[in-house]
């Protein structure tokens, strides 16, 4: 029996990743790169990233 079903999940956080960089590009053009709601989105859209590196690395290593 298998536990983890990667790709839907992987599937779905690359859409998070695509929807929350649409976001930040939006927000920095209309509020500017410095704007606090421009940067909270781009920590969110860290988290993200780093969500996916780390899914990535486990997959990797439990094959």
């Amino acid at each position: 029996m298998e536990v983890f079903e990667p790709e839907p999940t992987q599937q779905v956080l690359r859409t998070a990743i695509s929807n929350k960089k649409r976001e930040m590009i939006d927000l920095g053009m209309k509020y500017g790169l410095t704007d606090k709601r421009t940067v909270q989105c781009s920590q969110q859209l860290d988290y993200l990233l780093n969500l996916q590196r780390s899914m990535r690395e486990f997959f990797e290593l439990t094959g």
